[in-house]
């Protein structure tokens, strides 16, 4: 009779287990996912500023037009990627959009036109302040997905992630992602 007890007690811990762990995970799955659709937000955001931005550089740049589409090109690349959530493809173009967008506007500001317009003053505020927002999303959304890993890193945490098909997440990295 004690052995059925401790049998059925010990059937019923590992129930309570699973079932805690997998609502955990579940629960954690949705932050990073609420966390990846705020920062999604805020990349659509500053994906709605660059032809804004290029539209006021390109009169005065126009001799180096080049740049103005490759802008074109890592914006359609980080459209790609955020529509896919691909971690690896955002970090990848991202790292290529900021490179672009950082040598556009020290190009822009080197023509004295653009240096003293206020309209192109308050879109370089705006993307600043974009970008500030954008890595204070990367980080939460790093945090979520470091608190997920963490639950689903221990052996029941583990089966839980198998059983359950939660899939691996990836952080994007701090000096790519925003």
């Amino acid at each position: 009779m004690l052995f059925g007890v401790l049998v059925f007690g010990a059937i019923l811990l590992i129930v309570f287990s699973f079932v805690t762990t997998y609502n955990g995970l579940v629960t954690l799955s949705e932050n990073a996912a609420r966390a990846w659709n705020d920062l999604d937000t805020l990349l659509r955001q500053r994906h709605a500023e660059i032809p804004k931005l290029i539209e006021m550089c390109e009169p005065h740049l126009a001799q180096q037009g080049a740049g103005l589409d490759g802008l074109l090109e890592a914006g359609g690349a980080v459209f790609a990627a955020r529509t896919a959530r691909d971690a690896d493809a955002l970090i990848h173009a991202e790292r290529t959009m900021r490179g672009l967008i950082a040598d556009l506007l020290a190009r822009a500001a080197s023509h004295p036109e653009l240096a003293h317009d206020a309209a192109f003053a308050e879109l370089r505020h705006r993307h600043e302040s974009l970008e500030a927002e954008i890595a204070d999303r990367r980080s939460r959304y790093n945090a979520a997905v470091r608190d997920y890993d963490a639950a689903s890193g221990g052996v029941l945490g583990r089966l839980v992630s198998f059983i359950g098909q939660f899939p691996p997440l990836r952080q994007l990295e701090a000096d790519t992602a925003g």
